[in-house]
């Protein structure tokens, strides 16, 4: 609410420091607790070796268990394995997100840009997705991947200027005359020829 002010000094700038500086003790409160890429990794090593374990307690006790026997052990395997994966991930759980993490630098971002009208998170988001997944998605998915995406862009970018090119002696014209020379042709556009000595 502090960040939200249009207009701030010393004092609520200290309060927004202050409240950002106990917020760690309190998040729970307000925020779940999320489980990462690290988090859903380690629960997703846990469950293959838990149904390992289910595999091999099943092939060496499968002679000696009736059919009941053994829908009530899967079931009891099922209900074990579903447990513990939620434990792992609950235990590993944090809450290193982005835009809790942007809140720490309000401060100095006010010092240095004033009030924080209409800051969000988003422009970095669709940043994300524009810059990085859209590359990914039109790479191979192979280890050499950041060549791919760092061509797909550059092409993505040539394009969007190659559009920009025809509109631009337009633009000039309608803008001054005085200010911009509207060329007559594509010939004049071409590179100049170096003179032969």
């Amino acid at each position: 609410m502090y960040a939200r002010y249009i207009s701030h000094h010393d004092a609520t700038l200290s309060y927004l420091e202050d409240t950002l500086r106990r917020f760690p003790n309190f998040k729970e409160v307000y925020f779940l607790e999320r489980a990462g890429k690290v988090a859903k990794a380690k629960a997703n090593a846990l469950s293959t070796d838990l149904v390992k374990k289910r595999n091999v307690d099943e092939e060496t006790n499968a002679e000696t268990w009736t059919q009941s026997r053994k829908w009530r052990k899967m079931n009891t395997w099922q209900d074990y394995i579903s447990n513990e994966i939620d434990v792992s991930k609950e235990l590993d759980a944090d809450f290193n997100v982005l835009k809790i993490h942007l809140m720490s630098h309000w401060v100095e971002q006010i010092h240095h840009y004033g009030a924080l009208q209409q800051y969000s998170g988003e422009r970095h988001e669709k940043a994300h997705e524009t810059n990085v997944m859209d590359g990914w998605n039109a790479s191979n998915h192979n280890r050499n991947y950041l060549p791919q995406v760092i061509t797909f862009q550059r092409h993505i970018l040539c394009f969007e200027m190659r559009e920009l090119i025809p509109q631009a002696p337009a633009q000039c014209q309608e803008d001054s005359a005085a200010t911009c020379k509207v060329l007559s042709s594509g010939a004049d556009l071409a590179a100049p020829r170096s003179s032969q000595s």
